[in-house]
């Protein structure tokens, strides 16, 4: 039988935090889920752990592919091409599930409502601080975490994989193109779905090339009046292409969305466009180092 969900689960080096992440998944009381681990070579006792974890679940459907990868978003895409299920959801090696119903929530719930695309609520492992979507404007404004999302197959089928281009936002990138898109049936539910790791990379790391094309990606998809402040989703995007520029990185991307916001911005004054160009200026010709 087809399995209904596929668990994609990147890993490297994750032995310290699998084994939380594995008790939760196998707590669950809804069981018609595949596993997909996606390894990037990890050195430590990651494959060690997954062994021992098949040969004590064999009756449980899972799939591992270990090799170098080019960072978490190519590990996401391959564990897409390995995937089986009709419907995908992304957990790291140092989140787990929030409690035991989770998946039967939404399995519920997907059922009941049809949607494409279905998402709740999650909370940091360590700070606690609890992150609830309950509606488009905050998705719109602030992004989302992945671990709350959860994919219809086909999705992926016609709009392709994660953008490798991006460092931190690939995840977020992809869902604001379901967002944008009309045909997909969206659906949002009050319920915590993860508890996710603060530590990785994604957590210590902005995405500062995505964020500064931000407020023009929502200009363009016509999103900025479902934002309660679209002043600051531009000053924000504003910032990210001066911090692009001071430290050098992807230069040509930050001027492309700077001149868009000194130019195409209607109702901005001429001294804003002035300042906002010249500050620019600015940051382009300092010394890395000087920032």
């Amino acid at each position: 039988m087809r399995p209904f969900f596929s668990i994609i689960i990147p890993v490297f080096n994750s032995s310290p935090t699998l084994p939380r992440l594995l008790e939760s998944i196998v707590f669950q009381h809804y069981r018609n889920y595949e596993l997909v681990f996606v390894d990037g070579a990890s050195t430590d006792d990651t494959l060690t752990q997954l062994a021992d974890f098949v040969r004590l679940n064999h009756e449980l459907s899972v799939v591992i592919d270990s090799r170098p990868d080019k960072g978490i978003y190519d590990a996401m895409n391959r564990g897409v091409e390995k995937a089986s299920g009709e419907w995908l959801y992304f957990i790291g090696g140092d989140d787990l599930f929030c409690d035991a119903g989770v998946l039967q929530s939404v399995k519920a719930a997907i059922e009941t409502e049809k949607p494409d695309l279905i998402y709740g609520n999650v909370e940091g492992i360590s700070s606690k601080t609890r992150y609830v979507y309950d509606s488009k404007a905050k998705v719109l404004a602030k992004g989302i975490h992945h671990q709350s999302v959860f994919y219809k197959r086909c999705i992926f089928d016609e709009l392709g994989k994660y953008d490798l281009s991006y460092a931190t936002a690939a995840d977020y990138d992809f869902t604001l193109k379901v967002f944008f898109n009309e045909e997909y049936q969206i659906k949002y539910i009050d319920r915590d779905i993860a508890c996710f790791g603060e530590d990785g990379f994604s957590a210590s790391n902005f995405d500062y090339k995505f964020f500064s094309g931000h407020y023009r990606l929502l200009k363009r998809h016509k999103a900025l009046d479902k934002l309660a402040d679209p002043a600051k989703c531009l000053t924000d995007s504003i910032y990210c292409c001066y911090y692009l520029a001071g430290r050098k990185n992807d230069n040509a991307i930050a001027w492309r969305n700077l001149l868009f916001y000194v130019s195409r911005v209607k109702r901005a004054s001429l001294a804003f466009r002035a300042a906002t160009f010249l500050h620019m200026l600015k940051w382009t010709v300092k010394r890395p180092w000087m920032i």
